[in-house]
């Protein structure tokens, strides 16, 4: 992972917590720079600045000889202060994300472990018998798993949840949920790849995630007593950095034409109004006009401005050899394949969790297809009906950000062949989703959507590839 200010400041923060929990006191030494390298996954120039953060802080001096000592002396009752105002500040968001875990992942970790190359094993065991399974390695031990499926993105967003919610949560003394972690799930999880036990493994992945909720829910019941007025949400963005801020824009300004709101043929606000409008600099705002001029959505003409193409020119503008953009379909495609892998686990809690009144206003939403008579989107708006209407914000977070990376490949759909996509295969899609919908029939919902899903992730990356982006071969495709 490249280093960035705001990676740093997660690392920092992690590590703060850790001291102000008690998990390590007075007088102790942090793991050096370069093992925490390979506990956090990030540069050494990225520890490095998160440990001169806490050296400036006050947390702890550094020392070429001895390394990196703890310097705040917190008392017992200071230390239950800190937990107690730690996980009141977060408690909707903690407890809402530790039940979003089982659908949004359980199935990408299974096949993640299922593909997991041997050598990954063999390494683990010689850790376990030399360390055991500390709570780092435990998780170390499962990111390198999820990268069977080649998904920069997932592991992305894994990071940010597992810093967020598991490192904080783990080292609270007398964690029920990090003995089970890591002397229960991580070596079972082991043995069962080694056995290619798959079908144990589902199961014991599963009782994990049920189990960290049920923990996280017993934790705050009968530990944490501070009630807080305002509290830090979840939140999730793909395209964080400074360097990064006119692909967001980009993204905006794709949805925005998606809708509507610049019509084709006319043209895109000036530079200069750009600018002013979305508060970037002039440099971004050309950044992002590039951007969407590679993806086929607009053409910059000097001296009349940038237009707004019709569908039917968008494949013709498309600039494939730009890195830039190539990038960026990359992007689409793994927010593809994380959709696809939970999409069928997501469906099912959400179908399930909706009254009469929420059963009429997503059979509302879905047959406005009819209207507009655009089947081929059926997929999309089923995977954005469940970003509406999910029973858990996290999930809706996380599927809100996933969905705008579908519109990098805005360009892309007019490419596709009739023959690959028949409407009248689209269409029964639609019926047999909404009828589920109507019936509220979770089972079939899923199952057919899942196989929707399938469907287009193959086509996607076939195409892709075809396209001459190679990179998405490396993109498990889930056998389903």
């Amino acid at each position: 992972m490249k280093n960035d200010m705001e990676r740093c400041h997660v690392v920092y923060d992690v590590l703060k917590t850790h001291i102000q929990f008690g998990a390590y006191r007075f007088g102790d030494v942090l793991p050096t720079m370069e093992n925490n390298t390979e506990n956090f996954l990030v540069s050494l120039d990225t520890i490095r600045s998160a440990y001169l953060q806490l050296e400036r802080e006050g947390y702890i001096t550094l020392s070429q000889n001895v390394g990196s000592t703890v310097i705040k002396n917190y008392s017992e009752q200071e230390i239950e202060q800190n937990v107690q105002l730690f996980f009141s500040l977060r408690k909707s968001a903690l407890i809402d994300l530790s039940r979003s875990l089982r659908p949004l992942f359980t199935n990408a970790q299974w096949i993640g472990l299922k593909n997991a190359p041997s050598e990954i094993y063999n390494n683990m065991l010689e850790l376990r018998k030399d360390h055991g399974l500390q709570p780092f390695i435990a998780f170390n031990h499962m990111m390198q798993a999820y990268d069977s499926l080649g998904n920069d993105l997932l592991t992305r967003l894994l990071w940010q949840v597992y810093m967020f919610f598991e490192a904080p949560y783990l080292c609270v003394p007398d964690n029920p949920w990090c003995d089970f972690a890591v002397q229960e799930f991580a070596p079972q999880s082991l043995d069962l790849c080694l056995k290619q036990d798959w079908d144990s493994l589902q199961k014991l992945i599963c009782q994990a995630q049920d189990f960290l909720s049920v923990s996280l829910c017993r934790f705050y019941k009968e530990r944490i007593t501070l009630q807080s007025q305002e509290e830090i949400p979840f939140t999730w963005n793909s395209y964080k950095k400074a360097s990064q801020i006119c692909y967001s824009l980009a993204m905006d300004l794709l949805i925005d034409i998606s809708l509507g709101r610049y019509p084709v043929d006319t043209l895109l606000p000036s530079l200069n109004k750009l600018s002013r409008e979305r508060k970037v600099s002039v440099s971004t705002a050309r950044r992002t006009l590039s951007l969407l001029n590679g993806v086929g959505a607009v053409k910059s003409i000097k001296r009349i401005g940038t237009r707004v193409l019709p569908f039917h020119e968008t494949a013709g503008n498309c600039d494939f050899t730009n890195p830039v953009v190539r990038k960026r379909l990359l992007d689409m495609a793994q927010s593809l394949q994380i959709l696809t892998l939970s999409c069928k686990a997501v469906s099912e809690i959400t179908i399930s969790s909706l009254d009469a009144a929420g059963i009429q206003a997503g059979t509302e939403f879905l047959t406005t297809m009819e209207t507009r008579q655009m089947y081929q989107l059926v997929s999309y708006d089923c995977l954005d009906l469940l970003r509406k209407f999910a029973p858990y914000e996290a999930i809706r977070t996380i599927y809100g950000e996933l969905l705008k990376q579908l519109f990098w490949g805005y360009g892309l759909r007019s490419m596709w062949k009739e023959d690959d996509a028949p409407t009248d295969s689209y269409i029964s899609y639609y019926k047999a989703l909404l009828q589920s919908l109507k019936e509220t029939d979770s089972i079939r919902f899923s199952r057919k959507l899942e196989e929707l899903m399938v469907h287009e992730f193959h086509l996607t990356i076939t195409k892709l590839v075809q396209l001459g982006i190679v990179e998405a071969e490396g993109l498990l495709i889930p056998d389903l």
